[in-house]
């Protein structure tokens, strides 16, 4: 039987809320980052899926978000990392992030991770970011309203060498940019999953993403007792 509780990840000084869902045998962990404007609790539906897998999961909220004291800032990606480190006790670790937590994701300290829908070259249509601070903004303490797209230019160079590390999952009706830098990753080889008719806030919850995501999961953890 799966458990679920608040925990806090870290010391006094830079403290992550999380909500832990607990198999009975883990096999190993997974930090679940959800994108800008999201909370823990947006991905506490598929991190259920992944604990059943057999991995504990940790749901996070980021700084700036939901119940995290600090305010949003370049260092965002310390919270991923340190949650990461925090979970190494019990065994190898996958963080599974939805856009911006996709990104997070893909460039942090896990065994394997996971894109959902992540933006993969950094750069934003005038739309996409007037759409953004619209829809997400006033869920965010930010110094900045630009600081995300800042930040994201940022983060360090993903290396999409070894794809026995990563999988990158994605919408066909998805974010024009990221739909078009997920394509040309996905003509260039394996592990790439397009989920047709999903869009960019529903990627992560549609069941072929779900299914192909506890596939992925199956195949790196398999063994590990």
């Amino acid at each position: 039987m799966l458990k679920i509780e608040p925990i806090t990840i870290g010391d006094p000084g830079h403290r992550i809320p999380a909500l832990r869902i607990r198999p009975p045998h883990p096999l190993g962990a997974a930090i679940m980052v959800h994108g800008y404007g999201g909370r823990k609790e947006e991905q506490v539906g598929l991190g259920w899926h992944v604990a059943q897998a057999g991995l504990v999961v940790d749901c996070v909220d980021l700084r700036g978000h939901g119940e995290h004291p600090l305010p949003f800032d370049d260092d965002v990606l310390d919270d991923v990392n340190a949650a990461i480190h925090q979970v190494r006790r019990f065994g190898k670790v996958a963080c599974i992030g939805h856009s911006l937590g996709g990104r997070l994701a893909l460039v942090s300290d896990a065994d394997f991770t996971i894109g959902i829908s992540p933006p993969l070259d950094g750069t934003n249509s005038a739309r996409t970011e007037e759409l953004l601070r619209k829809l997400k903004g006033h869920r965010v303490r930010t110094a900045s309203p630009r600081q995300v797209f800042d930040m994201l230019a940022k983060l360090p160079h993903w290396d999409s060498s070894d794809w026995t590390r990563w999988m990158i999952v994605y919408g066909s009706k998805d974010v024009p940019e990221i739909l078009a830098s997920c394509e040309r990753l996905r003509s260039a080889g394996p592990n790439v999953l397009r989920v047709e008719g999903a869009m960019h806030a529903d990627t992560y919850l549609m069941r072929e993403s779900i299914e192909g995501i506890r596939a992925q999961l199956g195949i790196w953890f398999q063994g590990a007792h």
